[in-house]
């Protein structure tokens, strides 16, 4: 009798070409899982690895790289959230201040809270928390800044095959904290601006000495009694009217603030500039921009069609417009076209031919805080204390508004896209004009108004 063969031993089993291989780590206490992609042009090959506390977890991950490996996606393990932002703001030109806030914002929120994620793990919980927590001390406006930064750099990702989806763009925003709208002057305060910024006059009237003693310091006040310098006197102390001409102040700061010791005071210098943008609300981009070819005196328009920006273009096509000059406008650019020859002339070659009409005594344009630290000057000269260059154009719209110009009219001098921007943008010094109705109203029923009101 044959006996029957002895079974046979278990095949061992081996992984096929392309398996994934997950093994244990002794030394970092973790399974560890490979793909081959294959090899490179010089013979290396192309693996990428998972790691997790169980096989399970391992295999989940292999899983995932295969599919973003289908979607021709390639996610560095080690790509973060910061440089994924750096490399955004590396590959954009914008104008100088423009990319100074870009900058300030992410080394302040983004890369302390969430730089330092993965952006593989970086997914729409986290990026909502992040959006809350800041919503904790941020304005909905700063919010929205950052939100478009992390987007935006994102996008640039997936352009480039770092990632699949963009999880900024899946979350709603808080509302944030309540933000700090621009301001619009009054005309009382407007004039006074205009009158200081044409070295008629300062909104600071007065000489008064704020002391408890028989010494002390005299100061240049406004009619109110807020002093030049900012100093606020001591409540004992006693405020004696000393003069009305603020030239015989002590006080060396408030000297200085007012100019007084200036032999040849810069910010004098631009007065068309306070008048361009009170009357007709340019913004301070198109102020520096503005060149004299645009400017036609004789006829009294200027063509609105540069802006500060990377392309030198307007804000929006319908930004690009020509506007009939107000009278003091003109005067005001005739005087400072002679001031700025003068100037040429006396800076000779060391003039630099930018042919704009508002820039340094050298030619040179101004930046964003320059212009801005010469609108605060004056506005503080004048006695209406600190404001910045954009809220002229806030007070164009309002004094526009307050005389009766139509919303569309408004719209069209400052450029707005159409006439809702208007309203939404600048709602709160909009006045409601909805008079029509009432208007006919009264006409018709004239006659009744005797009775009615008996």
């Amino acid at each position: 009798m044959v006996n029957p063969p002895p079974p046979s031993e278990p095949k061992k089993r081996y992984r096929a070409h392309g398996d994934d291989g997950i093994s244990w780590d002794k030394i970092n206490k973790c399974y560890v899982g490979t793909i081959s992609l294959g090899f490179t042009v010089d013979g290396k090959r192309v693996r990428r690895t998972a790691r997790g506390r169980t096989k399970a977890e391992v295999k989940n991950k292999l899983d995932e790289l295969h599919t973003e490996i289908k979607a021709g996606i390639h996610t560095p393990a080690t790509y973060t959230i910061e440089q994924c932002v750096k490399d955004w703001l590396d590959s954009i030109e914008r104008d100088p201040h423009t990319m100074a806030t870009f900058h300030s914002q992410a080394g302040k929120w983004i890369y302390p809270k969430i730089g330092a994620t993965k952006l593989k793990d970086f997914n729409a919980t986290d990026a909502d928390r992040f959006f809350r927590e800041l919503a904790k001390s941020l304005s909905k406006r700063s919010l929205m800044m950052i939100k478009s930064t992390l987007r935006r750099s994102i996008r640039r990702a997936q352009v480039h095959d770092l990632i699949g989806r963009n999880v900024v763009e899946l979350i709603d925003l808080p509302t944030g904290q309540p933000g700090h709208p621009s301001r619009a002057m009054t005309e009382d305060q407007a004039a006074k601006v205009l009158t200081t910024a044409s070295g008629m006059g300062t909104g600071y009237v007065k000489v008064v000495k704020a002391s408890k003693g028989r010494y002390g310091a005299t100061h240049a006040a406004t009619e109110a009694g807020e002093l030049a310098c900012g100093t606020k006197p001591h409540p004992d102390a006693l405020i004696t009217e000393m003069s009305r001409e603020p030239k015989e102040t002590t006080c060396r700061t408030c000297r200085a603030q007012l100019g007084i010791d200036d032999i040849d005071d810069p910010n004098l210098r631009l007065e068309a500039l306070f008048v361009l943008s009170v009357t007709l609300g340019l913004r301070p981009g198109e102020l520096r921009k503005l060149t004299w070819d645009h400017v036609d005196l004789t006829r009294g328009v200027a063509h609105i069609w540069r802006s500060a920006s990377k392309s030198g273009d307007t804000k929006t096509p319908k930004s690009k417009r020509s506007l009939t000059l107000p009278k003091r406008a003109i005067v005001a650019l005739k005087a400072h076209k002679a001031r700025q020859d003068h100037e040429r002339l006396r800076a000779g070659e060391a003039w630099h031919d930018n042919n704009l009409v508002f820039c340094h005594e050298n030619g040179t344009p101004y930046t964003s805080d320059q212009l801005n630290w010469r609108f605060s000057k004056m506005t503080r000269r004048a006695g209406i204390g600190h404001w910045h260059a954009h809220e002229g154009r806030h007070t164009a719209v309002s004094i526009m508004s307050s005389n009766g110009v139509s919303i569309q009219d408004i719209s069209d001098t400052v450029g707005h896209k159409s006439t809702h921007v208007t309203e939404t943008v600048y709602r709160h010094v909009i006045v409601p004009a909805i008079r029509g109705g009432a208007t006919v109203m009264d006409d018709i029923f004239d006659d009744n108004d005797d009775t009615q009101t008996a």
